[in-house]
This record gives C-alpha cells, structure tokens and sequence, in this order.
C-alpha cells in the first residue's frame, strides 16, 4: 500500500472551473490530511486575446461560458467583468500567485483565493496591477516585496510552470496529475466531483 499521494495541481487565475474547485479540493485536503500533498502550479490558459477570433468576440464569448459554468460548479459567477473591464491576459494574475508563494505557501493561497474572490464575484480586473496590489494587501503580504517578485522572482517560476505544464501536455483546466508513494499515477482534466476525487486517492493509497 502507498503512504502518500502526491498531487500536481494545474490551475489558471481567470478558469471558471478552477475556482468552482477549490470548495472542493479544500475539502479534500480536510478529509485526507497528512495522506496527501498538493502542489499548485500555473497553467497559462489565456496568454492574450489572439486565442480568440478577436479581442471584440472574445471578452463575449467568455461571458457567456461564465453562465453555463455557474451551471456546472453550483453557484453564481458575474460574467459582466468580461463586458466591463475584460483582463488581457491570466499571466499578470499567474505571476502574482508565484510572486505570493514566495512569501510562503499559506500566504500564496489566502492571495490566490482573495484575488479571484474579486474577480468572479465583485468584476475585479486582476490582470491590473493595481488591483493584484490590493489584493496583496489584503492578504498581509509584504507590500515592497511583492511588487519585487512581480518583477523578477514570480516571472521566473512561473516561466518554470509554464514549461513543466508543456512538458506534461497540460491543455485542459483544472489538471490534476496524481502520483502515490509507490510510483502508481492517474490523471484526471477538467471539473471534477469530490467523489472522483477522493475514490481515485484512495485507490492509489490501497495500490500495492
């Protein structure tokens, strides 16, 4: 049997269906506590507005999947940010995350969750500088440092993630990419129930 479930967790700051997880995946961590790790990594799903016919479309297109999501993840998220004040790219918000990590794991988090809790609910435009700023503070960071790692550390390690999500063929978001203390793996793209979740770690821990 496996002691451990490792667990890459590919993510992007502006995917529906990466935000409608973490309710999920959170109470996946307090159900497998010590059992399993999870280690968040970012995915570049929006480099700029040239993935779509046209930066006009585009924000439109968005808005629209953003109801047929609510559908699927359970509650409400305000497409209308796409209409008003559309990001131009989730690498801004990404480089944040990495920028936020470096001041510590549960730090980065509390910063990843605030950020996009402005985003999805309150049409906060996180590809603004400005605005990852206050969310920064809002989550206690170290201001001067932050805006540091902007600039240098954070672009790093997310050109770190980038490259490894190449690597691993990561197109889809959320991308979980499981792996046991006895070299057992699974891959599971895209948004996924709690009962998946929890069946395929604990498959993994009774492997032999």
């Amino acid at each position: 049997m496996a002691s451990k479930v490792n667990i890459l967790y590919f993510s992007d700051p502006l995917c529906s269906y990466c935000w409608g997880s973490e309710l999920i995946l959170r109470t996946i961590k307090d159900e497998f506590r010590d059992l399993i790790s999870v280690e968040y990594r970012m995915g570049g799903l929006m480099p700029d507005w040239s993935m779509f016919d046209g930066k006009e479309e585009g924000p439109a297109l968005v808005a629209n999947h953003w109801v047929e999501a609510s559908h699927h993840i359970g509650f409400q998220i305000d497409g209308d940010v796409w209409r008003e004040d559309p990001p131009a790219s989730s690498y801004p918000p990404s480089i944040a995350f990495r920028a936020a990590v470096l001041q510590g794991e549960d730090k980065g988090l509390r910063f990843y969750n605030i950020m996009r809790e402005g985003f999805f609910h309150r049409k906060v435009n996180i590809a603004r500088r400005e605005n990852l700023i206050k969310a920064a503070a809002d989550a206690k960071l170290d201001i001067e440092l932050f805006k540091r790692d902007l600039d240098g550390k954070g672009k790093e390690e997310f050109e770190k993630d980038l490259k490894l999500a190449a690597s691993l063929e990561v197109d889809l978001f959320p991308t979980y990419i499981f792996s046991s203390s006895n070299e057992k793996r699974v891959r599971l793209a895209g948004f996924i129930g709690f009962d998946q979740l929890s069946r395929t770690i604990k498959d993994l821990l009774e492997s032999k």
